[in-house]
């Protein structure tokens, strides 16, 4: 970002309450949390319903902060700024100074800008995609799952000049929520995986979702590019929507790239034929299990399509892409028990396609399958709990363990599809179920552990991976 204090006032629309004791040095970072803040940064006070980071502006300037936005100042900060030669700049909105910035950087910057959205796989394509583009020139990408108002303007702001490419993720809660993210980041290619149920308890019916994730689409330029699941349901629609030329994925022979031949490895990495419209095709190996990643690749290389990566650099940023922990994880422990840490989040479409991997994994070893509570489900809730209990006993799950208080309704299904009551265990929480996994498991299992954000089931991968105490 490199900027003055005065340009940081100017862009923001504020005012320099307190200027640094150098007036010409040019801060890089920008932080809004104390815990991961670098010594020179410029520390965003964000203000939230439950969070306002105003109460650890003096921790932010004992640990270095160069300069800090605020809404509000009193003359105490302002005498410990001084002190600490750090300055200090008064906007109206700090949540606004932030997108401001943003934007300032996206405008003074000649990256080629992509941003990814869509119900399930958004962070590996985010992943897989920087990976593809890494190899043609420098990339900046999302840490984790930046994607929300605060993750993406503080990804933009790690652009550089030298930087070719950056790739983003964006998430929504409600309508217009990924079209202002848009106006910010101004893509000119846009990628959305899927449509499905995650989220409906904001968005009610899929229809309403779908058009959420098309405000990405719309807003491209008619020089841009977009891409689209050829073999989604809303593909028409999402066609539709694009003011610009469509690439579309997939397996099905109207797709521009498309996916041939699929199997899957003894560690249920899947391999398959990329072909791409107008060119051969070239065996791919992913680097993590699950046949659903098929999909997150193809999107992957369709952008690196798009953006004049040979097929030499699409496939290599494929295979040797590093992915966001916490999802399709596998751990393997001395005693050959592999864990599958998938924590990080769950909807019905991801419960199903980590309980294939988990039985493409397992194959003749036991197969255990730990799932939580899915959140935001809406109205679709208890029948998509019920019927996760269905697919586990579908895809070969020996020994299932539930976590939370919406899946015992997936217990209680599991049983009902045949799955022996004294291989099922129902629990209330973290603790419990770790108790009953480390009870029952043995040497060569294959242990699942999926549920969403909120149950914490990271920690139940700690107790039984690493073999923690509780």
């Amino acid at each position: 970002m490199p900027a003055t204090a005065e340009e940081i006032a100017r862009v923001v629309m504020g005012t320099l309450l307190s200027p640094p004791r150098d007036r010409r040095r040019r801060f890089k970072g920008v932080s809004t949390d104390t815990r991961t803040l670098a010594a020179g940064d410029v520390f965003i006070a964000l203000r939230g319903k439950r969070h306002d980071a105003h109460s650890f502006l003096g921790e932010a300037l004992e640990r270095g902060a160069g300069a800090l936005l605020v809404s509000r100042a009193e003359q105490d900060l302002l005498r410990l700024a001084w002190e600490k030669g750090a300055a200090v700049v008064r906007v109206r909105g700090t949540m606004a100074a932030l997108r401001r910035l943003a934007a300032w950087q996206r405008e003074r910057s000649a990256a080629r800008v992509v941003a990814i959205t869509g119900s399930t796989g958004k962070t590996l394509t985010k992943d897989l995609t920087a990976s593809v583009l890494s190899r043609a020139g420098r990339t900046v990408w999302a840490r984790g799952s930046f994607n929300n108002e605060i993750g993406v303007p503080l990804t933009m702001l790690e652009v550089s000049p030298r930087t070719e490419f950056l790739v983003l993720e964006m998430g929504a809660r409600g309508m217009g929520h990924i079209r202002e993210l848009c106006a910010t980041a101004r893509p000119e290619v846009g990628v959305v995986t899927n449509i499905g149920v995650a989220h409906l308890r904001f968005f009610r019916t899929r229809d309403n979702l779908a058009r959420a994730k098309a405000e990405l689409l719309e807003s491209l330029p008619r020089s841009g590019r977009a891409v689209i699941n050829g073999d989604d349901d809303y593909a028409g629609l999402l066609r539709e929507k694009s003011p610009c030329p469509v690439m579309s994925f997939g397996y099905s022979s109207r797709c521009e790239v498309r996916a041939r031949d699929e199997e899957v490895d003894e560690a249920g990495r899947a391999v398959f034929t990329l072909s791409v419209r107008g060119g051969g095709g070239t065996r791919v190996r992913l680097p993590l299990p699950g046949r659903h990643n098929v999909y997150n690749a193809l999107a992957a290389a369709a952008v690196g399509k798009i953006m004049g990566v040979d097929m030499a650099g699409i496939v290599e940023g494929l295979q040797d892409a590093e992915t966001t922990g916490w999802r399709m994880e596998m751990i393997t422990r001395p005693d050959e028990i592999t864990i599958i840490n998938d924590a990080y989040n769950a909807n019905p479409v991801s419960m199903r396609s980590a309980l294939m991997a988990l039985g493409d994994i397992s194959r003749d070893r036991r197969a255990i399958a730990v799932l939580g509570d899915m959140g935001e489900l809406g109205p679709v809730s208890e029948k998509a709990h019920e019927e996760l209990g269905r697919m586990a006993v579908e895809y070969g799950t020996d020994i299932l363990i539930t976590v939370g208080r919406k899946t015992r309704r997936t217990a209680q299904a599991a049983c009902e599809q045949g799955l022996p009551r004294g291989s099922v265990f129902a629990t209330d929480g973290v603790d419990k179920a770790a108790e009953i996994l480390r009870a029952i498991i043995e040497p060569g299992d294959v242990v699942l552990i999926k549920g969403s954000r909120f149950l914490g089931l990271e920690r139940l991968v700690e107790l039984v991976a690493y073999d923690r105490v509780a």
